[in-house]
Formats: structure tokens, C-alpha cells, sequence
């Protein structure tokens, strides 16, 4: 299979305050494609009864280039670049209509067995079944870890609620991304254009957990919220943006 690529548009509910695409947005569609590659191979959301495998997301790092504005054409390109014995390694590249690279993304995954409820080991026939590509649109080829800041200001407190869980019956990736951004002061959340965004995935969070977010402004400008449990003992994500 190799490369999959599909062309999307800029759509309203991806779009941040300034009308350009948001980070929100634009992991939306990141993750729209990553699983609609999947479904291609035989491995989406509707082939998982009979195969009982499921991807789960465990990191992103993606680099903004440009934001586009609403209704602008996209087209993206992802594809597998590394499968190991338990998870595997997905790049992206996002181009507008004039074919300007605008970002790139890598993203780290686990297959999950939602009969055993575990982590299982990926088949050697992915490989073939998804064509990977050893390509990294970074030339450091992240490894999907990220230093955790030992302190940090508790800025944001919330109880999760119906709305943020998604079919795998905890909360949705993408509302990490709205939990650390909500955590940002208001100085740094309206006057800083955020290019740069990791995001690691340490456990899920579920229904009517209470959390508790953790910000760090470091000296390079990297802005870090630290995601944890109300008793502070569980880390469920950590995020950066600069």
C-alpha cells in the first residue's frame, strides 16, 4: 500500500479564532486519515469485530508551516513508517492547494485487543499489508518520549463528562489537546501562535474522573501541561506547545 493520501477541506469546527485551521483542526483531520488507511488495510473501526484490533494513540509531535483558512484544500499523505513488536510509528505530510508543505506530523500507536482487553503484539504480515516506508518527515526521528517537568502550577481542574468520552469509552484524543490549552495563562494562550505541539498519552482518562492540569513555562518558550489525576499520583498526559 505504501503512501495513502485523500483530499480534505478546511471545515468551520476546524478553525480557531483568528479563521485560520486550529491545532485541533488539524490533528482532527490527522487522525480522520491515519484511520482511514487503516480501514483500507482491513484494520479500521468497522473491521473490529471481526478482527478485534483496535489502534490507540500513544504520541504526536507535528510542526505547523502555515494555517490555512476555512474551505482552503488540503491534501494529505500519511503512511506507516516503523512497525515494532507492539506499536508502530505514523508520519504525515499536509499540503494546501497551491502544494505548499503547510505541516508534518509523526505519531506513535499501540494495537490494542479489545476481546482481551491487552496490548497484542503486531503481526509480521502489517508490513506488507500497510507498505511501510522508513521515511521521517523529522530528521531526528522521534522515539514518542517526552521528559516529564517535575513542577509546575496546578491551573485547570475538570471532571470529565459524557461528551469527552469517544468509542473506546475514555476521553477523546483531541481533548487533551483542549485540557492543556484551557491550562495556558491568557497572555500566552491569546498572543502566542503555536507551531510546534507533542503530545504523549500516558493512560486514559474515563467518565467522571477528576483531573487536574499542571503548567510549566520553560526558558526556550516551551509551554508544558502535565495532565494527572485528582490525587496527583497518575500521569495521563503530558503536553507541549511553542
Amino acid at each position: 500500500m505504501g503512501i495513502y493520501e485523500k483530499d480534505f477541506h478546511v471545515r468551520y469546527f476546524d478553525l480557531g479564532e483568528k479563521n485560520t485551521l486550529s491545532i485541533t483542526g488539524l490533528m482532527s483531520l490527522l487522525q480522520e486519515i491515519a484511520g482511514m488507511h487503516s480501514s483500507y488495510v482491513g484494520y479500521g473501526l468497522n473491521d473490529i469485530e471481526k478482527t478485534n484490533l483496535t489502534w490507540y494513540l500513544l504520541y504526536w509531535k507535528i510542526k505547523i508551516l502555515k494555517k490555512p483558512i476555512w474551505n482552503t484544500k488540503l491534501h494529505i499523505k500519511t503512511w506507516a513508517r516503523k512497525l515494532e513488536k507492539v506499536s508502530s510509528f505514523r508520519d504525515f505530510e499536509v499540503y494546501d492547494e497551491n502544494k505548499d508543505k503547510i505541516a508534518i506530523a509523526s505519531s506513535k500507536w499501540a494495537l490494542w485487543n479489545v476481546r482481551t482487553n491487552s496490548i497484542s503484539r503486531i503481526p509480521e504480515s502489517m508490513n506488507d499489508e500497510y507498505g511501510v516506508i522508513e521515511s521521517s518527515v523529522f530528521d531526528d526521528k522521534t522515539d514518542g518520549k517526552i521528559k516529564i517537568p517535575e513542577d509546575g502550577i496546578c491551573s485547570y481542574e475538570y471532571t470529565i463528562r459524557r461528551r469527552d468520552i469517544d468509542t473506546n469509552h475514555h476521553v477523546n484524543n483531541l481533548y487533551y489537546l483542549d485540557f492543556a490549552l484551557q491550562s495556558l495563562p491568557e497572555k500566552i494562550y491569546y498572543n502566542t501562535d503555536f507551531t510546534e505541539i507533542e503530545v504523549l498519552y500516558k493512560k486514559q482518562i474515563k467518565i467522571n474522573e477528576k483531573i487536574k492540569c499542571f503548567y510549566t513555562n520553560e526558558d526556550n518558550g516551551t509551554n508544558t501541561v502535565v495532565i494527572k489525576s485528582e490525587d496527583e499520583k497518575t500521569v495521563h498526559a503530558v503536553v507541549k506547545l511553542k
